[in-house]
């Protein structure tokens, strides 16, 4: 069976605010340490709520692969400015696990009890790589459902709240495949 989509989301982080109406009540309430962070989750939190999944996930059947440019690099400046502006009581221990490239598929993991395979993978300008390799797991049988997408720099010259940042992420699951009545046995 062909994977088919079944779900897409795609914001900028200068509409961070605005889209999060429509989100579970869990996510909105969270605290983010960083504004790639926040975009990432409301980003797939907004694309579960338009492939219809409930949340929390809880099982092993979904995936998530994160494509990811060189956005990461604004993360790790911030953390290495406030090191230099104020020495070592610059170095924010909220701030530092958000230095690797992983960190933000972790954090949706936890945000939407993710159980699958979560994988991050370096793109350019693109996420074709990171859909394809979805569907190949796909189609490989390596997992039922993917989430995948990633976030990049739409724009250097702007600032977050302009909308520095682009997050897209898509739902793949394999065609003739049903997500469960009542659970989330997708």
């Amino acid at each position: 069976m062909k994977p088919v989509i079944t779900g897409v989301s795609k914001i900028s982080s200068n509409n961070i605010e605005s889209v999060t109406s429509g989100l579970h009540d869990s996510i909105r309430q969270m605290r983010f340490v960083n504004s790639m962070e926040q975009l990432t989750v409301i980003a797939v939190g907004i694309l579960l709520n338009d492939a219809k999944i409930g949340i929390p996930i809880g099982n092993a059947s979904v995936s998530l692969f994160v494509g990811i440019d060189d956005s990461i690099e604004d993360i790790k400046n911030e953390y290495f400015e406030g090191i230099l502006n104020e020495g070592i009581l610059g170095a924010s221990p909220l701030l530092f696990p958000y230095t690797t490239p992983n960190s933000l598929a972790a954090q949706v993991s936890i945000a939407f009890d993710i159980r699958g395979e979560n994988i991050t993978i370096p793109i350019k300008h693109s996420y074709r790589d990171v859909i394809e390799y979805a569907i190949e797991c796909i189609t490989g049988k390596y997992t039922g459902t993917a989430i995948a997408g990633g976030i990049r720099v739409q724009d250097r010259s702007l600032s977050v709240g302009e909308g520095r940042y682009v997050a897209e992420f898509f739902f793949t699951r394999r065609s003739g495949q049903r997500k469960k009545t009542g659970s989330n046995d997708i």
